[in-house]
């Protein structure tokens, strides 16, 4: 297990312990199993985005407190102001090689990501999640795109958007790395 996924984990117990929120109350409202949740919050099993989102969808909090504090970025009179080398790093368990880095701040109506997936990298299962909105911009690279079961290949250049409530998952099925940008509104993370 690496430290990242202990980190979050540990985030993630932190947030429940504040909150006064049991083990046994989430695995009810989640229907994941109370070892799995414990397991998670040790760092002794990854949990995909959907758990996760189950899980910070229970607690009442954004699945963005579970990636770290959000303090390198300049905000100013609502003008956000991030530099390459201060972007957070939202590096999922699962996605498989993939590194999402947040491009906006915390606040606002609007989030974006610029990823990197590594060739056979991907989402793993098709997950939906409570945002509005989506688009992804593919800036070098082929990738899978599954929404709602129907499957699109998109290629350089290529963009696609769809409501984020439908269950959409994707895939780098190139021999290079992806880089795609995702523009999602409200904001998840």
């Amino acid at each position: 297990m690496d430290e990242h996924s202990k980190s979050i984990g540990e985030r993630l117990r932190s947030i429940r312990l504040q909150k006064g929120v049991t083990i046994n109350k989430i695995a009810k409202e989640t229907s994941l199993t109370p070892s799995f949740i414990s397991q998670f919050e040790r760092g002794l099993t990854n949990a995909s985005v959907a758990s996760m989102q189950k899980i910070t969808q229970a607690l009442d909090t954004p699945m963005g407190s579970l990636f770290g504090n959000g303090d390198d970025e300049i905000t100013n009179n609502e003008i956000t102001y991030i530099k390459r080398g201060e972007r957070r790093k939202l590096a999922f368990p699962e996605p498989e090689n993939t590194v999402d880095q947040l491009l906006t701040g915390p606040s606002g109506h609007l989030q974006v990501i610029y990823s990197t997936i590594e060739p056979g990298g991907g989402s793993g299962k098709p997950y939906a999640h409570d945002s509005d909105e989506e688009c992804v911009v593919i800036l070098s690279g082929t990738m899978k795109m599954s929404i709602d079961g129907e499957e699109f290949i998109l290629h350089e250049g290529d963009s696609i958007t769809f409501c984020s409530r439908k269950a959409h998952g994707w895939k780098n099925i190139g021999a290079t790395t992806v880089e795609a940008m995702w523009i999602t509104t409200p904001p998840t993370f």
